[in-house]
């Protein structure tokens, strides 16, 4: 994950140290992010609300003199994410099997670098075109991406240590726990707003969703013949940020 990381830092550095001529626009965004995985009840998102932690997102968005809705950034995200089935099962009968899983916890460390495109509707642009001053300082947009998210995933129990002794995990997840790293493939859908603040400075509000192609991102993949909450992982995540244009870009 860490080499992730920093390749991503670095393609995004290259381009800026490049006489600018790469990229057009740099967005920072932090954000409270909530992973949706089998720390919690199936179709039930409130179950999962203390599986929590935070987003850090980059983009570099490359340089496109001739798209007037049309952006393509490169993405870069790392996240950090608590793990735990506090919020589960809350009206069930704690039975010994239940008592093993909600002893259950851990975290897990992301870093995620791909590329999207968006569509925005607004034009913050010193030379827009269009009619609408609204328009002109509110910028509505929807986008998607795809790439690689690199994870780090730490687990234990409060009945002690489940790799020398085996028999304190539930039985779901007896031979099903991946407390280790790895790399998945990722897509995502992101909707929000920019809104103009001054010549070269803009905020945006923003929530993701992003979707691995994996069930053991949470470190748990349980034994679908005993639990029916066996869908792929997925996180949620509202941000806000800033958006700095750069001078080649036209919006100065």
């Amino acid at each position: 994950m860490k080499k992730i990381i920093s390749v991503s830092f670095f393609i995004m550095l290259w381009g800026l140290s490049s006489g600018q001529g790469y990229f057009s626009e740099i967005e920072v965004t932090v954000g409270y992010s909530i992973i949706q995985g089998d720390f919690g009840e199936k179709g039930n998102f409130s179950s999962n609300l203390g599986n929590t932690g935070f987003l850090l997102g980059g983009k570099a968005y490359i340089d496109c003199y001739s798209c007037s809705r049309i952006k393509f950034p490169l993405i870069l995200n790392i996240g950090y994410s608590g793990l735990g089935f506090d919020n589960a099962y809350k009206d069930t009968e704690l039975t010994p099997d239940l008592i093993k899983t909600k002893a259950l916890s851990g975290y897990v460390y992301q870093g995620l670098i791909g590329a999207g495109v968006e569509f925005h509707i607004g034009d913050l642009s010193t030379y827009s075109q269009m009619n609408s001053d609204f328009l002109r300082i509110f910028d509505p947009y929807i986008g998607g991406f795809i790439g690689l998210t690199g994870y780090s995933v730490h687990l234990e129990s409060e009945l002690g240590d489940f790799k020398a002794y085996p028999d304190i995990l539930p039985s779901a997840f007896k031979n099903s726990i991946y407390d280790k790293p790895g790399i998945v493939f990722t897509s995502g859908f992101e909707g929000g707003f920019r809104y103009w603040l001054k010549s070269n400075l803009t905020i945006t509000v923003n929530s993701r969703w992003i979707y691995y192609a994996s069930d053991k991102v949470d470190g748990l993949m349980p034994d679908p013949d005993r639990v029916s909450n066996t869908h792929n992982d997925w996180l949620f995540a509202p941000s806000i940020g800033v958006v700095f244009f750069l001078d080649n870009s036209g919006f100065y």
